[in-house]
């Protein structure tokens, strides 16, 4: 085992390893284990900066013209030479031939709760379904 800031690193035989923050598991619900590399990289990470560690996809539509993914990422933000756990809901808009553009979606400049995630994902289906859906054709 291993410290740096306010990160505890512990080292598995088969060359990963697993992150504490101040002590917490950085995922809880999974146990979720990195390669040894992520070491480096965290302690490279400059002040103001974070590093993506999950990007979990929730659910995608398009329309004629473009792409709209979201997602729920958690990453690593290094402030004041210590880390946290941000996690952002994200929105990922693709148009063809050119690179993809993303926000993070807050709610009056303030992280999303779950609620807040599944309130929108609803509303945004059911606009979809409502409003830009013809199940009658497929255009």
């Amino acid at each position: 085992m291993s410290d740096f800031s306010n990160i505890t690193v512990t080292h598995h035989d088969d060359g990963k390893v697993s992150l504490l923050i101040d002590g917490k598991p950085v995922s809880e619900r999974y146990g979720v284990q990195f390669e040894s590399n992520i070491v480096d990289e965290l302690k490279a990470l400059e002040d103001g900066k974070a590093l993506k560690l999950f990007d979990q996809f929730i659910f995608s539509h398009s329309d004629l013209n473009f792409e709209h993914a979201y997602s729920y990422v958690t990453c690593m933000v290094k402030a004041d030479s210590n880390y946290k756990v941000v996690c952002n809901f994200v929105y990922k808009i693709t148009a063809a031939d050119q690179a993809p553009m993303e926000n993070v979606i807050t709610k009056q400049g303030q992280p999303m709760s779950s609620e807040d995630i599944r309130e929108f994902i609803n509303k945004h289906v059911a606009m979809s379904l409502n409003e830009y859906t013809d199940l009658k054709y497929a255009y």
